[in-house]
């Protein structure tokens, strides 16, 4: 059977490699001239800057993601966080652990969590906070601002609980060595050396259905090709109009999310570990890793490259930068004129992630 995948995410790769893996024909369509999309990095001066995501895999090795780069054939490493996490705040750093949550607010927690499983119960995660203390609500609000790229008045209840499980069941993150980009490789030689094709700089125009509403056919270059699956990994408004369908975007429940990634390079550690350290009293900064503790490579030999997320509260990138910035000068103000240095630094704008 034959198998279009339009874009070359790590979604479109991955898909194509487990399929290609099982015999399947596939193409993967991808009109930027690299494959990987947000989940690659380019070498800036030495250091490999990621294009999107933060050089991190969810749930580490023995999580969803690293099980399906396995089935897929991908032998990449995955190191994981040690500790998980960290809370910083007003210049104190402490492990992320139950105890420094009081009481009351976790038996909020667990009265939400009841009722929602009992009782389907739902709202917006904002509703919930303001029920608890402030530490807490400022950590869930670090959370979801460096899971999802939102704010906790753009997300419900059930969806910040349904990662809150999958962290309970497998743990943190991970740092794949190499980074993002030695991922996406793994995966493209894995397709080409099953028979894929991995077609750049190559745009799918358009989708057309057949007398039963079925995709039958992919447009590109002027072209059409029959195919028997079709894949997308290009997220629903553009799948909607590639489908000139004005109701199919509407089917889905999908928060558009957008956040700014800070990528510095640093002389001595900062972190010092391979976990994310959220971060609590700040204005926008939701966290940070330090991805060189695990893989040195991803900087200059002499340097550690540290990465700083934000969700972004307004539409205003400008703006929501120079709070960015202003967190991270305040975060180490003893670095800032000595050892940090900012012409390797980088701003990227990152959407639905």
């Amino acid at each position: 059977m034959k198998v279009c995948v339009i874009g070359a995410g790590l979604g479109g790769l991955l898909s194509a490699a487990l399929l290609s893996g099982k015999g399947y024909e596939v193409d993967v369509f991808e009109k930027l001239p690299f494959y990987g999309g947000r989940f690659t990095s380019i070498n800036y001066r030495g250091f490999e800057i990621s294009t999107g995501a933060l050089h991190m895999i969810p749930h580490g090795g023995k999580g969803p993601l690293a099980t399906l780069l396995k089935k897929a054939g991908s032998d990449v490493e995955i190191v994981d966080s040690k500790p998980e996490g960290e809370i910083f705040l007003n210049g104190e750093r402490m492990e992320v652990r139950k105890k420094y949550f009081p009481f009351k607010s976790r038996m909020k927690f667990f009265t939400w969590y009841a009722w929602n499983a009992l009782m389907g119960k739902d709202a917006n995660l904002d509703e919930f906070g303001k029920q608890l203390d402030e530490f807490s609500y400022s950590f869930m609000k670090s959370f979801v601002g460096w899971s999802f790229s939102l704010m906790p008045k753009d997300i419900t209840f059930s969806k910040m609980l349904a990662v809150y499980r999958q962290v309970a069941k497998y743990r943190g993150p991970g740092i794949p060595v190499g980074g993002c980009k030695a991922v996406v490789d793994s995966l493209a030689e894995i397709i080409e050396s099953n028979g894929g094709r991995i077609h750049l700089k190559t745009k799918v125009e358009g989708l057309t259905r057949g007398d039963n509403r079925k995709v039958r056919e992919a447009v590109f270059d002027g072209n059409s090709r029959d195919y028997d699956i079709f894949i997308s990994n290009i997220g629903h408004t553009l799948t909607a109009k590639l489908l000139s369908d004005s109701e199919y975007e509407k089917r889905y429940d999908a928060e558009p999310s957008r956040g700014i990634k800070y990528t510095l390079a640093i002389k001595e550690p900062f972190i010092g570990h391979t976990g994310v350290l959220f971060t609590l009293n700040t204005r926008r900064i939701s966290g940070m890793n330090e991805v060189t503790n695990a893989d040195p490579s991803l900087a200059p030999a002499g340097y550690h490259m540290l990465q700083a997320h934000q969700p972004m509260e307004t539409e205003n990138v400008r703006y929501e930068i120079g709070l960015g910035l202003k967190d991270i000068g305040e975060s180490f103000p003893e670095w800032r004129e000595s050892s940090m240095r900012l012409y390797p630094f980088r701003a990227t704008e990152t959407t639905g992630r």
